[in-house]
This record gives structure tokens, C-alpha cells and sequence, in this order.
């Protein structure tokens, strides 16, 4: 059994500074960088080549034995994409599932977060590609020169 992650400096592995980098900048963001954000990830999730990217992205986190530092990561990042619960719980339906109620107290960029957050804990493993293609929809809003600089 591994003993639990202390909130040190490598909290997130080998590319800890990429992460915090990104959730400094993710903090940042406006509703209109959200809203570009989700419409491009809308846009490239169904993609074969993110479906690829994708594959090659969970298969790196297993390798490496990087599940430990992925959990880690949740944390931040909810804290970072959670609405309102009153504001999302009267904009719930009676008849929506738990599921549904809790992600709708989610902000939609939460999704192409946490696969951008992902990709930066393994940044080293992937091939440029890839990595490019799982920070897509940040493109022009989170640079990804910005957060790598001196992590790859």
C-alpha cells in the first residue's frame, strides 16, 4: 500500500509546477473563456485523433504509476469548478437522477479541465501530439507553452 500524498512540493509528480500553473490560470478565467473552452472541447471530444490522444493519456498514467498524483488532482480542481449548489439545484428537474444533480453543480469546463490536467501529469510520457491535442480547447485562452515552460 503507498502511504498517502503529503501536500508537498511533487504533490503531482515530476510536472507539479505545469499543474499549479494551470490551476492558477484556470482560477483566472472569465465566463467568456469558460464558454470558449467548452464549445471547443464540444467540438473535439468526438474526434478520432481525442479518442486516440485519450487512450494514450490513460495508458501513460498506468504505466508510470501515476494513479496516486491523478487522485490528487480532484481536489483543486473541484474547488475550482463547483457552482452554486442553490443556483444548480433549482435549475434541476424533479426527475433528474443524483448523477445529473451533482453535475449540474458543476461548471461544463470541468470536463476539458480535468483532461488537460491529466495530460500535464504525464506531459513528460506523451508525445507532443497528444499532449496538443488534450490542451485543444484551452488554445488561445491557456497557453500551453505558458504552463510547461521548464516542465518538460
Amino acid at each position: 500500500m503507498r502511504a498517502p500524498l503529503s501536500p508537498g512540493p511533487e504533490t503531482y509528480g515530476p510536472n507539479t509546477a505545469a499543474i499549479r500553473r494551470f490551476l492558477v490560470r484556470l482560477a483566472g478565467l472569465g465566463i467568456e473563456a469558460r464558454s470558449r473552452v467548452t464549445d471547443a472541447y464540444a467540438a473535439e471530444v468526438s474526434t478520432r485523433a481525442w479518442v486516440l490522444a485519450e487512450t494514450a493519456l490513460a495508458t501513460a498514467i498506468e504505466r508510470s504509476g501515476r494513479e496516486p498524483q491523478r487522485d490528487a488532482l480532484s481536489g483543486p480542481l473541484l474547488q475550482l469548478v463547483q457552482r452554486d449548489r442553490g443556483a444548480a439545484a433549482t435549475a434541476t428537474a424533479a426527475e433528474a437522477t443524483d448523477e445529473d444533480r451533482v453535475l449540474d453543480t458543476l461548471d461544463p469546463v470541468a470536463e476539458p479541465a480535468l483532461a488537460a490536467l491529466l495530460a500535464l501529469l504525464v506531459c513528460d510520457l506523451l508525445d507532443g501530439a497528444q499532449l496538443a491535442r488534450l490542451m485543444a480547447p484551452f488554445e488561445g485562452v491557456i497557453a500551453l507553452t505558458e504552463v510547461t515552460t521548464g516542465a518538460r
